[in-house]
């Protein structure tokens, strides 16, 4: 099943103008009640896109309603909250999908197919810098809201990193972080954090994401023993998808690179949706499992906890205690 077989029924949301908005560009009715999706029996799949603290309620309601659920990253505000809904999909036996829309890109679905045909050589670390210079009154939006959205960069825009970590280099073992307010004073969220990841056999990866960067950047490299990806850009502020692929020389001089350029539209997001939809219909995805959104929920607080105590935290043993205290 492709995106363009696909229909939107309902749009709901509790400021009605914005249901109404999207609805009407989709060719879909409108609802100020969430609820109301949920009940509509006409309604295979939810879509659940909302401030992460109703993430629970929605995607449980509409799992038990017997709908299949994508729903938007994080799966919830802590790994408990997570862990709540994959059980309510185990029992429903309905696909529920975590949106991690950036494994769906160009540049990285290009640097997987490259990884996988071990086009740089064994991978020894990853670097990446993401973020964005935030916006007028940005402590009014609902990410910069604990109680809302569970955290801060680390959890809105790092998650994705974290997961691409996964993706493209492997489970990571240990982890040290730095979560800091350097600018936006919110009271209880961070707006730059600084990451180190180290998986069992001592691949590295740096990484920092920040609500301070004055000028929009997304930034991936991947260096191992034979060259390097360097993946810009993700359309939009962020600039146009490329993909530098560059191949050491044996006398050690300037590399030969290759450049891959994916010009807009960025189709991540239909990508994804087809994803889903296959899946509903017997097939497997490719991404976003259950898994996926969990593992990336417990390196996220795994992070938060290394921040706190300012040192290495053993992700094997941070598991033990998530699991003994729930």
């Amino acid at each position: 099943m492709k995106s363009s077989s696909g229909r939107v029924r309902l749009v709901a949301d509790a400021e009605f103008s914005l249901a109404q908005r999207l609805a009407a560009s989709v060719g879909a009715e409108a609802s100020p009640d969430p609820d109301a999706v949920v009940a509509d029996s006409n309604i295979d799949a939810v879509v659940v896109s909302t401030p992460t603290k109703f993430h629970r309620a929605f995607a449980i309601a509409a799992l038990q309603a017997g709908k299949h659920v994508l729903c938007e990253k994080p799966l919830g505000r802590s790994v408990y909250e997570a862990e709540e809904i994959a059980e309510a999909a185990g029992r429903s036996g309905k696909i529920l999908k975590t949106g991690f829309n950036y494994r769906y890109m160009a540049h990285v679905r290009k640097a997987k197919q490259l990884l996988e045909a071990d086009a740089i050589g064994e991978v020894m670390f990853l670097r990446s810098r993401y973020g964005h210079g935030g916006r007028p009154r940005y402590e009014d939006h609902w990410c910069t809201d604990r109680d809302l959205s569970g955290g801060g960069v680390l959890l809105e825009q790092g998650i994705h990193i974290l997961d691409l970590f996964r993706h493209l280099v492997g489970e990571p073992a240990h982890i040290m972080a730095d979560a800091s307010r350097y600018f936006w004073g919110f009271p209880e969220v961070e707006d730059n954090c600084f990451l180190l990841l180290k998986t069992k056999s001592s691949q590295m990866g740096q990484i920092h994401v920040s609500w301070t960067q004055w000028i929009n950047i997304f930034s991936l490299e991947i260096f191992g023993r034979d060259g390097y990806l360097h993946l810009t850009g993700r359309d939009g502020h962020y600039g146009p998808q490329r993909l530098v692929w560059g191949k050491r020389r044996a006398d050690h001089s300037r590399p030969q690179e290759e450049v891959l350029d994916f010009p807009p539209p960025e189709d991540s997001w239909a990508r994804e949706w087809d994803d889903f939809a296959d899946a509903i219909y017997g097939g497997q995805l490719y991404a976003g499992h259950v898994e996926d959104g969990l593992r990336a929920l417990e390196l996220v607080e795994c992070a938060y906890e290394s921040a706190g105590e300012q040192g290495w935290v053993d992700l094997s043993q941070f598991r033990q205690r998530l699991r003994s205290t729930a």
